[in-house]
């Protein structure tokens, strides 16, 4: 997949943008605050209609400006020729692909793959358990339509299990139906995300040996909260927890608190792993990515890399354009233009205050 054109208004704190791309390597050049991270959000939204910023859309429309609007042509290799346009409110978002409306996300997530790599990465290895769960479900879904569903499926139950519990009297029958709904979709979950998981892991290994060049073992290890050999061990488990659940006014166990660690040599990343290794271990998680969506989808995802080459070592800065290859495109940021050592034809942009110009290469 490649991206050929972006036109853009009021996305940010850019006006009106009208970008040409089509070939395999684009950097974004200019000082902090001008707008780089912001056409690369832009360019992710078209993957979930989802900022890997902020999950509130108002923030994507330019100030004193009521909505945003995206324009996006594709070379494809299922679409052929594609268009995407996307319109953005405070409360709505609207999308269409070749100029049909977008009914369901489930009908449009994944056709247009895009994988982020940011400087901020490396709070999936240091960070909070909701962070590695979201790229894990981000992931999955992706790929697989039936997770995305049971996902969804499970959270709204969850939602309304979660609503009874902080009532002053548990309503039993009402709280059964519910986890008659959770039960299934948890232990689908939790059979999907460690199969899922397995495949990543094997990806992931594969990247960060070209792009450490070392055998130290990385490993991402699931972690579920409960294991499940039943949808009958979920119910089980759920009417056990009834009153500590309503004590606590919310769900202990279940899918919605599973982790994943990141291992090397057989030992926690985040406690023993230099910060090289560490950044190493997070970029290849990204390459892993681009792997699984290109493996399962027959569709090359864009890369987009925010400010994380000046991040790498130049041994890890090598063999992240090693584990790139040449064929994918790359939309990369940075305050300097890339340096000699990273041989790719540059398209360059120079990024001022939200306008777009055409650089040296």
């Amino acid at each position: 997949m490649q991206l050929l054109t972006l036109n853009l208004e009021n996305f940010r704190n850019i006006p009106f943008a009208s970008l040409r791309f089509g070939q395999n390597s684009h950097f974004l050049v200019g000082a902090n605050g001008q707008g780089k991270t912001n056409l690369l959000e832009a360019i992710g939204l078209v993957s979930a209609l989802r900022s890997f910023r902020t999950q509130d859309t108002v923030h994507l429309i330019r100030s004193g400006a009521e909505r945003a609007r995206l324009f996006f042509t594709f070379e494809h290799e299922i679409e052929g020729e594609a268009t995407v346009e996307i319109e953005l409110t405070a409360t709505t978002k609207k999308c269409r692909l070749n100029g049909e409306n977008v009914g369901r996300m489930a009908d449009f997530l994944g056709i247009f793959p895009t994988v982020v790599l940011s400087s901020e990465d490396i709070q999936l290895l240091r960070g909070a358990p909701q962070l590695r769960r979201r790229l894990l479900d981000m992931t999955l879904s992706t790929v697989d339509k039936d997770y995305f569903s049971a996902l969804r499926r499970y959270h709204r139950a969850l939602k309304e299990r979660n609503s009874l519990l902080r009532n002053g009297k548990l309503d039993t029958k009402l709280l059964s139906s519910f986890e008659s709904i959770i039960a299934p979709e948890a232990w689908a979950l939790v059979n999907k995300r460690a199969q899922g998981l397995a495949q990543l892991n094997q990806r992931l290994q594969q990247a960060y040996q070209k792009i450490c060049e070392l055998d130290e073992q990385p490993e991402l290890v699931y972690k579920a909260n409960a294991e499940f050999e039943t949808t009958e061990a979920v119910l089980k488990l759920l009417h056990s927890q009834r009153t500590r659940d309503h004590l606590l006014k919310a769900t202990q166990r279940g899918p919605h608190r599973d982790d994943v660690q990141f291992r090397l040599k057989g030992r926690l990343a985040r406690d023993f792993a230099s910060e090289g290794q560490q950044r190493g271990l997070v970029v290849a998680l990204r390459m892993a990515q681009v792997e699984a969506f290109q493996a399962v989808q027959s569709i090359q995802p864009i890369v987009l890399a925010d400010d994380v080459l000046g991040e790498l070592d130049p041994v890890r800065r090598k063999g992240f354009w090693a584990a790139l290859g040449e064929q994918r495109q790359i939309v990369a940021t940075g305050t300097v233009l890339p340096s000699a050592l990273q041989a790719r034809q540059w398209k360059v942009f120079v990024v001022d205050q939200g306008g777009f110009g055409d650089g040296a290469q």
